[in-house]
């Protein structure tokens, strides 16, 4: 048998990401099981049109941005861009430029060249929102790119979520220089214009973004009316990524009818029992986790005739929560999850309509429990046992977060309780919590991968308190909320608590 051939060193991928490479030829197969296209062994050759995916050049190519300065230059001697720096020096610093292999890849010769660039774009930053810790293998939403090649509907919506987050960043951009909030796409908070350029950026991102989701839209339609003849995972993906859409775009009320849709595909596919379903992909129990968080969080923003079906919480779906725990990005203890679940429909059945409604006495002795139960919730102990599913080792900065999510919570519960019962005094201030909420946050800065994961308890605290010194924490919290991760979601809070 000929010995099999291996290259001289490790392949570009995995030096960058520190792995250990088989070194196979003509391709390492570690690239090739991950679904990633192998940079090889040899001189890589980069190429000079790359667009950037994130900093002051996001959305734009090198030449673009260096037009860009002149005119700048020419036009406001107090340019943003340093003019000691160089050329290279700029480039080196501002743009990730792609390889040009990654261009001639199969899977994608046959998109036009904005679709490739915000396929790259969604690789390299939407799939990192999308979890806590975006390492090899422990993300799931990457190998929804190779799908694109064979289901058109998952591409468009894949480009509507990235063109959205472009535009986002393109705003971010223009405004961090000058430590503002962007509010739109031509002024920021503290009402500093935004550069021509980057309100054309952000306007041709968010027409490719609208463009793409009609088409996702339309294809969608059409893939339900034969569901049974199309890829079950690629429905999911594409369910929850209208929801991610609508989150990045505004984060306003249409997030939450997807839920809907995605609850129906889910029961569906499952049967009425998620546990029935005993061999699961891990990217498919990725999704339906995903789409169970945002119903559950949803139900905290819905009317009186609720989201939550009183089926949604079956013990097969505890379970993949609790799957999803170490790396979902809410890093929501599942615990929690279901009071807040069981709050929401307790605060719905109070409508008369509701086939829920219980006696008055009832509703108040299960509200107390759900309070009392949040309170014996234990967050040292819930991130001692989540390590073994955390891609890192976070205990610390896990049982801070698990605090402000328990503090949150019973302040939600709080006010379900008060909704029942308004003269009933409760045995603590809810100020207590808010201070507690804020102090716990505070240990959890913006470049630890857990600061997103704060936004929930964030919000509770800002939309309860009534101390100004507070309410400017959280605000601040928001913006560089906002500069961490661009989602319209993040903006949408601030104007509420504003």
């Amino acid at each position: 048998m000929t010995p099999r051939q291996s290259g001289p060193e490790a392949c570009h991928n995995c030096r960058r990401r520190r792995l250990k490479c088989d070194r196979s030829l003509p391709q390492c197969l570690k690239c090739i099981k991950r679904g990633q296209e192998c940079l090889g062994y040899q001189r890589l050759f980069r190429w000079d049109q790359g667009v950037a995916s994130r900093g002051k050049m996001a959305g734009m190519t090198f030449d673009e941005m260096a037009k860009d300065r002149a005119r700048h230059k020419n036009s406001n001697p107090q340019a943003l861009c340093p003019t000691s720096l160089s050329d290279e020096q700029f480039a080196r610093e501002n743009i990730e430029v792609s390889p040009l292999r990654f261009l001639a890849d199969p899977l994608i010769q046959d998109v036009n060249h904005a679709s490739r660039k915000y396929l790259f774009y969604f690789a390299s930053d939407v799939c990192r929102d999308l979890v806590l810790y975006d390492i090899p293998e422990n993300n799931p939403f990457r190998e929804l790119i190779p799908l694109t090649h064979k289901h058109p509907v998952l591409l468009q919506i894949i480009i509507a979520n990235s063109a959205l987050h472009m535009s986002n960043a393109c705003q971010k951009s223009s405004a961090s220089d000058t430590a503002a909030f962007p509010l739109g796409p031509r002024t920021s908070l503290l009402g500093s214009p935004c550069s021509s350029s980057s309100v054309i950026r952000q306007t041709t991102s968010y027409n490719d973004a609208l463009a793409a989701k009609q088409q996702a839209l339309r294809l969608l339609a059409s893939a339900l009316t034969s569901i049974a003849s199309v890829d079950t995972d690629v429905i999911l993906a594409v369910v929850l990524l209208f929801i991610e859409c609508e989150l990045i775009d505004s984060g306003r009320d249409n997030w939450r009818y997807h839920t809907n849709g995605a609850k129906t595909i889910i029961e569906r596919v499952c049967g009425p029992n998620v546990s029935t379903q005993t061999a699961m992909s891990p990217l498919r129990s990725c999704l339906i986790s995903n789409c169970l968080v945002f119903d559950i969080l949803g139900s905290t923003l819905a009317s009186s005739t609720g989201l939550v079906s009183s089926d949604t919480f079956s013990a097969g779906a505890i379970s993949l929560l609790h799957d999803a725990e170490g790396n979902h990005c809410s890093s929501f203890p599942v615990i929690l999850l279901q009071l807040i679940r069981d709050g929401a429909q307790l605060s719905q059945s109070n409508h008369p309509s509701s086939p829920l409604y219980p006696s008055t006495v009832s509703k108040q002795q299960q509200a107390l429990l759900l309070l009392y139960t949040a309170q014996s919730f234990n967050p040292l102990t819930w991130a001692t046992n989540i390590q073994a599913r955390s891609p890192a080792t976070d205990l610390l900065h896990r049982t801070h977060v698990a605090s402000a999510h328990r503090a949150a919570v019973c302040i939600y519960l709080s006010r379900v309780l008060l909704s029942l019962h308004p003269t009933i005094q409760l045995s603590y201030d809810v100020e207590s919590l808010v201070e507690d909420i804020i102090t716990h946050l505070s240990f959890i800065c913006p470049s630890d991968p857990l600061f997103t994961a704060t936004t929930w308890p964030a919000f509770i605290a800002g939309a309860e308190t009534h101390d100004h010194a507070r309410q400017e924490l959280v605000a601040t919290r928001f913006q560089e909320l906002w500069e961490v991760e661009p989602w319209g979601l993040i903006r949408g809070a601030l104007g509420v608590l504003e």
